[in-house]
């Protein structure tokens, strides 16, 4: 695993819990508005021994019980599963974000029963998703992704980054329409820091009135729909 930094302590990535965030470095994508780049182009300088992480994560049982790998795209590395089975032996429960491009290695890590919440990534609707992906992915494989979380019982969210001019509400409403029924929606705040393209920086997010319209569009689409950042 390639592993680009460590939070000890979040209380927002895993929901209800606090936990430990775990950044692995590299991606498979290339969404312009994203801000992590550093971790996406593997120009940071931060990296960490798979030896330091076990380490640290060995003095946190008992104090914390969760750990979100995020990224970057963790399911890129060819060794996710073996490491994770291994923090699951800790006794940890395990939260990953992931932008569904590989829906093999996810089905994977549900049929050995190594995740306990997962974070999926919807760019935006399937006539923008080239677009929002840097031209790497499309819809129809991150949908296929979508229904294999929602047919593994695993809990899990649906989260879109509401950027301006890649995600509009008729975005959201063709999302909503293509997804059908999902447990959990969130729409995120755009941040215009540190983005993939600089162009982005200067790119003004969504109005909290949008956010209202974009929720009332998924009322028969989630179960339960959150915003966050906003």
């Amino acid at each position: 695993m390639k592993i680009g930094g460590i939070t000890p302590l979040s209380l927002i990535d895993y929901p209800g819990r606090p936990a430990v965030v775990l950044f692995t470095v590299g991606c498979n994508l290339r969404c312009p508005y994203c801000h992590n780049a550093e971790l996406v182009l593997q120009t940071g300088e931060e990296q960490l021994t798979e030896k330091e992480v076990f380490t640290h994560l060995a003095s946190r049982v008992g104090l914390l019980d969760s750990l979100c790998i995020t990224g970057g795209e963790p399911t890129i590395h060819t060794d996710l599963v073996e490491f994770i089975a291994e923090i699951k032996a800790m006794g940890l429960d395990v939260k990953l974000d992931t932008n569904g491009s590989k829906p093999k290695v996810l089905k994977e890590l549900l049929s050995k029963e190594l995740l306990d919440y997962v974070a999926l990534d919807i760019k935006s609707s399937p006539e923008r998703y080239r677009e929002a992906t840097g031209g790497r992915l499309d819809f129809e494989e991150v949908a296929r992704t979508a229904t294999l979380l929602k047919e593994a019982g695993v809990s899990y969210e649906l989260r879109t980054t509401c950027v301006p001019g890649i995600v509009e509400i008729e975005d959201i409403a063709a999302v909503a329409d293509m997804l059908g029924g999902v447990k959990r929606y969130v729409l995120q705040q755009f941040r215009a820091t540190k983005t993939l393209d600089a162009a982005y920086t200067k790119v003004n997010p969504h109005p909290p009135v949008w956010f209202e319209k974009a929720k009332h569009l998924l009322l028969d689409s989630a179960e339960e729909i959150a915003t966050r950042g906003i």
